[in-house]
């Protein structure tokens, strides 16, 4: 940082106006909301506080604020709606600007001749998903964090939704988008349907996790909307095993239910509790959408297969009951509940995504469930469900409670769990110790094994758009590497 920070303050207020710049030290410990959430229950807050938080109105700001940053060497943390998890908000030093994007709200266009809905990056995804649901439409997007997610967020952290399987990720569904470079250039990446102009340019900040860049607005696809044409499917398997056969079945024979859950007892009895099952067992499901005859033809061809690979039909009640209460989890993370929780049983609930191919995932599975609760003393509970399936492969949400000794080493303890959780996965060839979170600072020093001889690739693209290193440092790239 080349100025003081009573400079740098002064600076920013110019650019954007007096009350538009936050140095509330209340506001300023919680700036980054989720992380470390366990100790900031007791009080305790370990990271070092932000120099201050710009809340921009429209992309010029942004432009100015980034390009002021950028001469001064200030560290800058992109954020919209602030529910990332993995470390990614947390701050590295105490001369970081949290850049926030929520004021950028409000959907621009709704395209219904082509499809698309264009939004500013801190409009929430449940306002653009209604907006069009009240026209027919979806947008195909439906993550955990749908009641507090903005679009922004959910680009830069490569976000994927419960309807996957159906619609596709975040890549699959973005348009186009602006942005703005770490040195202040604006720029528009058009919605052309396909390209073969180069490499594809929308994938340069999506995923990005603030490191390259910020966004400052995107154009999603849409899809029309038959809710009232799903067809919806549960059943019991003997165990784990026997559920990912059935799996791999149905999705490589090529049919796109949107929801593909398979749950262990242990998960499925903490989140839900909805279906009895002996320890052995798991439950899988199925939710089909689209035009009428496709969602029949879909259920029709995915029973058959869960039944002839020894599925017992339990019906649709199980399956309306995680569509009714699948983001409880996320509404219960709203104000101080989630404070108050921790307080009263001084346990810690979290989650670590992965992926790999239908070969890997079973043995993945198994040494996880067996290996890490030897590694990992403080664990109590340890599960995972399937929710998000391909071609070649799946992923796996495991999911664990921690108990906590004492506030002061919950996050060195969470850490551990989830490394824990990545050696085992980064054992195999095809296994990605990150689908969907983002590595954020949490995961990011396994960085170069997830990478490979591909790192280096990384290294060079963070240097390129972002020189000076002020863009949320430590993501991506290891500090000492960027």
């Amino acid at each position: 940082m080349k100025v003081s920070k009573e400079t740098a303050i002064a600076e920013l207020k110019k650019i954007v106006g007096e009350d538009r710049v936050i140095t509330d030290p209340e506001v300023l410990k919680n700036a980054d909301v989720l992380n470390r959430s366990y100790a900031k229950a007791f009080g305790v807050y370990a990271t070092p506080p932000a120099l201050c938080v710009v809340n921009a109105k429209d992309t010029e700001e942004v432009s100015k604020v980034l390009s002021y940053c950028n001469d001064q060497l200030i560290s800058v943390i992109p954020r919209t709606g602030a529910s990332g998890g993995e470390a990614l908000l947390e701050t590295v030093n105490d001369t970081t600007v949290f850049l926030d994007g929520s004021l950028m709200n409000g959907i621009l266009k709704i395209d219904e001749d082509n499809m698309m809905v264009t939004a500013r990056c801190g409009t929430p995804l449940r306002v653009i998903e209604e907006t069009v649901n009240s026209k027919g439409y979806t947008t195909g997007h439906a993550p955990q964090s749908l009641p507090m997610a903005d679009i922004g967020g959910l680009v830069a952290t490569r976000s994927i939704g419960q309807f996957s399987t159906y619609y596709g990720g975040i890549e699959d569904l973005i348009c186009g988008m602006e942005g703005v470079l770490p040195n202040g250039h604006i720029f528009r990446i058009r919605n052309v349907p396909r390209r073969s102009s180069g490499p594809d340019l929308r994938h340069i900040l999506m995923g990005s996790e603030g490191g390259l860049g910020f966004i400052t607005e995107v154009t999603m696809k849409l899809f029309p909307y038959h809710p009232e044409d799903r067809w919806y499917g549960g059943y019991k398997m003997k165990n784990m095993h026997e559920g990912f056969k059935a799996l791999r079945a149905i999705i490589t024979a090529g049919y796109k239910p949107s929801v593909v859950r398979l749950y262990d007892k242990t998960d499925m009895d903490y989140n839900f509790g909805s279906v009895q099952m002996e320890d052995e067992e798991a439950f899988m499901f199925f939710v089909c959408e689209g035009p009428a005859g496709v969602v029949k033809a879909t259920g029709d061809a995915i029973h058959e297969i869960a039944l002839a690979h020894g599925g017992n039909y339990i019906g649709t009640e199980a399956v309306k009951h995680w569509m009714i209460h699948r983001n409880d989890l996320c509404n219960s993370y709203s104000g101080d509940q989630r404070y108050v929780k921790f307080r009263e049983t001084q346990t810690m609930y979290s989650t670590t995504e992965i992926s790999a191919s239908w070969t890997d995932i079973v043995k993945i599975y198994d040494d996880v469930i067996a290996n890490v609760p030897q590694k990992c003393e403080h664990l109590v509970m340890l599960g995972g469900h399937v929710s998000h399936s391909y071609i070649n492969g799946t992923n796996i949400y495991f999911v664990y409670r921690i108990k906590m000794p004492n506030p002061e080493e919950a996050d060195a303890i969470h850490t551990q769990v989830v490394h824990a959780i990545c050696e085992e996965v980064l054992k195999y060839e095809t296994g990605g110790c990150v689908h969907h979170h983002g590595m954020g600072k949490r995961r990011v020093q396994m960085a170069p094994k997830e990478h490979g001889t591909s790192y280096e690739l990384m290294k060079i693209m963070k240097k390129a758009y972002d020189p000076n290193g002020i863009m949320n440092p430590g993501v991506l790239v290891m500090q000492e590497e960027k």
